[in-house]
């Protein structure tokens, strides 16, 4: 893997890192290629540990590992701090914590949201009245009224009567297991050899304190690679707002070193120069082979309404196309996401010739944390060639799952898995029933019953349910066919449509960003809760989504209104003199 000198620079350094990363830098090449140094050095019995903000982001560093080396999935664990602390902490260790000494199971985004929107109801708030359900380290949980209190302890005590816990309750009981119990943290220590950050400025205090718990108690330290930019963390009100400083400090005795990058190997110049006003960053020089080129930087600025703001964005897609620019290099982007959806649905319409990669249109949106979706990932990809690492992967986390029902499973190896569902074979062609056959199949020949398994089946109940939901939903954009299921878990070959959050670390040649409006950035909330950090926000979130853009950067404000008054563009975007195109 081809390094930078400041890439190499910080990647080779025997000690523990700090890597303040600004946009394009390579952040995620770095820390791959620490990944793979590591495990270069064969240390056979030690794991390395890589926490990313997103799921989107492990999958990336798993792709990455999976390409270059053979043995990856055995020696690398990545995935996201919920992740981890569940599989590594909660559920080998649940019976030192009462509230689920007895049994629990994650209570699936689908079912949470309905809960949530029925107390809301009850108590007369609105849909988009935030309650806040994150813990402090002591255990407390602040809200502003007695009725978002009542809401938020009322769901809390739906959970306890069902034997399930949400990801707020996954971090904080994690906290407690280690700090009441410091040998599991020792336990944990032993067993990585290096432990990497992504994202280190959108981790919350009780991730730290999880991290820095194992690392603190270990009698042999693990290095720490931790990367990051504080310009860009756009987390702030889900209580990531640590300094570095504070961070380094967590961690005692690291002696944690800086090592800056500066360069930027993705955006023209003149879009480097664009967007690196808004966080007031000088100096940073673009190094991309297309540096030198123009590209476009466009401001639509309150002159389209939004009823026909999908017809503007097909025109830009078609446009960019015809001049020679791949689908796949093409992302669309909001801050919210209500309007992606209706985005999504709209442009499948519009420009049925193009694909489109959109999350929000699959029938298995939203239940990446259900294990059956990883059962449907498998059945639904093929069973050799590019992805066969990948499928291990999956296969050993369906198995962390299932060997809970059935002891037997724990003997197995995930090719095992793997070998009974590559067997499966139907005619069927309808999406939802052949999948509901190769489910029953499966079970049948690893010898577990949802019928004995009440935890099990609602798991499975919820992920069918959902995904029905979701195929009733987008019924115009395409049938409940097995054949089109597949295309969903294809390497992504569409325009992208997600939201900011979704898309940060990820780069296109073109970027349609729109809801470019006040309110959106940052969210109106914010900006009643909290006016003098809401600007702050504000220019983090633009340096995010404008840095994403390779060439071209389209950016629009357009014409909407909440409750018949009208949305103002952005405040930074007007107070911008710039020349656009």
């Amino acid at each position: 893997m081809k390094l930078s000198d400041e890439q190499l620079t910080a990647v080779s350094y025997p000690g523990n890192v700090y890597v303040s990363a600004c946009p394009g830098s390579g952040k995620t090449r770095a820390l791959t290629a620490k990944i793979i140094a590591t495990i270069s050095q064969n240390h056979p019995i030690k794991k390395i540990l890589a926490l990313t903000y997103t799921n989107r982001a492990a999958d990336e560093i798993e792709k990455r590992i999976d390409q270059l080396l053979t043995n990856g999935e055995e020696s690398l664990w990545a995935g996201t701090i919920h992740s981890f602390a569940l599989e590594w902490i909660l559920k080998p260790y649940a019976s030192y914590i009462p509230e689920i000494n007895n049994g629990f199971s994650i209570i699936d985004e689908y079912e949470a949201s309905n809960v949530i929107f029925e107390l809301k109801k009850e108590k007369k708030l609105k849909f988009n009245d935030k309650v806040n359900f994150s813990y402090s380290s002591n255990g407390s949980i602040y809200n502003e009224n007695e009725s978002k209190e009542w809401v938020e302890r009322s769901f809390r005590q739906y959970l306890l009567t069902h034997k399930k816990i949400d990801f707020d309750q996954v971090l904080y009981f994690s906290h407690r297991v280690l700090v009441e119990r410091k040998e599991i943290a020792q336990v944990l220590g032993s067993l990585f050899e290096l432990i990497c950050i992504d994202e280190v400025q959108d981790t919350q205090t009780l991730q730290y304190s999880i991290i820095s718990s194992i690392y603190n108690e270990s009698i042999v330290k693990q290095n720490l690679f931790l990367v990051g930019d504080f310009n860009q963390s756009i987390y702030d009100g889900f209580g990531a707002s640590k300094s570095i400083e504070e961070v380094k400090n967590l961690f005692i005795g690291s002696n944690i070193k800086d090592f800056p990058f500066n360069d930027n190997y993705r955006s023209t110049q003149r879009l480097v120069d664009y967007f690196s006003i808004f966080r007031n960053v000088h100096g940073q020089l673009s190094k991309a082979k297309h540096s030198n080129e123009p590209g476009k930087i466009c401001l639509r600025d309150n002159d389209i309404e939004k009823d026909y703001l999908p017809e503007e964005i097909a025109k830009i897609i078609r446009a960019e196309i015809a001049s020679g620019i791949s689908e796949k290099d093409i992302c669309i982007i909001a801050p919210q996401w209500a309007p992606i959806k209706f985005m999504a649905k709209r442009l499948t319409t519009l420009v049925p010739e193009v694909r489109f990669d959109a999350p929000s249109l699959s029938p298995f949106f939203g239940q990446r944390d259900n294990v059956w979706f990883y059962v449907v990932k498998i059945l639904l990809t093929d069973s050799s060639g590019r992805l066969f690492t990948s499928r291990i992967r999956w296969a050993n986390n369906i198995l962390n799952t299932f060997s809970n029902y059935n002891h037997h499973l724990f003997s197995w190896k995930p090719k095992d898995l793997l070998k009974v569902m590559n067997a499966f074979s139907s005619e069927e062609k309808k999406g939802t029933l052949f999948l509901a056959e190769a489910c029953e199949y499966l079970l049948e020949n690893i010898g577990l019953s949802l019928d004995d398994n009440e935890s099990l089946k609602h798991s499975y109940d919820i992920f069918f349910e959902k995904a029905g939901n979701n195929i009733s939903n987008n019924a115009d954009q395409y049938d409940d066919n097995i054949d089109v299921f597949r295309v969903f878990f294809r390497e992504s070959t569409g325009v992208v449509i997600n939201s900011c959050h979704g898309v940060k670390g990820e780069e296109y040649d073109v970027v349609i960003a729109f809801g470019m409006l006040r309110g959106f950035i940052p969210h109106r909330a914010e900006i009643k809760e909290n006016p003098a950090k809401a600007e702050d926000s504000e220019s983090k979130l633009l340096y995010v989504i404008c840095s994403r853009a390779k060439k071209n950067l389209y950016l629009i404000a357009e014409k909407r209104d909440y409750y018949g008054k009208p949305y103002q563009t952005a405040k930074l975007l007007k107070d911008y003199h710039y020349n656009y195109d």
